[in-house]
């Protein structure tokens, strides 16, 4: 009987997580996201993916929305000791605020939650190694108000990601242009 109920809870949770995700895309229109940005903290499954070095260790500083409805997402990282820009396309869905992009696998991203002044992404990274997953918080400038952080918080913890595995890149030393 546990194990049954145990099964249950995990189809309720995965459930609510759907329907949240979802539900914070009803509103999304992509001109909402275009413009300057600042990557304030990242979270990971994979702690070492967003540590120094880490392929997911980058900062976001532009989305372009292009006329066939893609973005443009420019950032920065670092390769060999050097500030490195590049780009990626994230392909439109047939969903709101969801996205698709080749990077290590196939990464489906999605706009969790966006005002004018910051943005939460959940990047879901599908590769031979397995799922891992990638919360993204933006700000418009590098400071947000507490609302921002509590609802990555909230996010952060609804995709099983433990506090230690949260990064805040907004004092550590930049990789932009910024």
């Amino acid at each position: 009987m546990p194990r049954r109920h145990s099964r249950g809870m995990k189809l309720l949770l995965l459930l609510s997580v759907g329907l949240g995700l979802t539900w914070a895309l009803q509103d999304f229109h992509p001109e909402q996201v275009t413009g300057p940005w600042h990557t304030l903290k990242l979270a990971s499954t994979d702690r070492s993916l967003i540590e120094e070095g880490g392929a997911y260790r980058c900062f976001m500083t532009d989305i372009v929305l292009l006329d066939n409805g893609n973005l443009n997402v420019t950032y920065f990282h670092r390769k060999d000791g050097k500030c490195v820009k590049e780009f990626y396309i994230a392909e439109k869905t047939d969903t709101p605020g969801q996205y698709t992009f080749e990077y290590q696998g196939r990464n489906s991203l999605t706009f969790v939650h966006v005002t004018e002044d910051f943005a939460i992404m959940d990047l879901e990274n599908q590769s031979e190694g397995g799922t891992t997953i990638v919360i993204e918080f933006h700000g418009r400038s590098l400071s947000t108000d507490e609302l921002g952080w509590e609802r990555y918080l909230v996010h952060t913890r609804r995709r099983g990601i433990a506090p230690e595995n949260i990064v805040d890149l907004s004092l550590s030393r930049r990789c932009d242009t910024h």
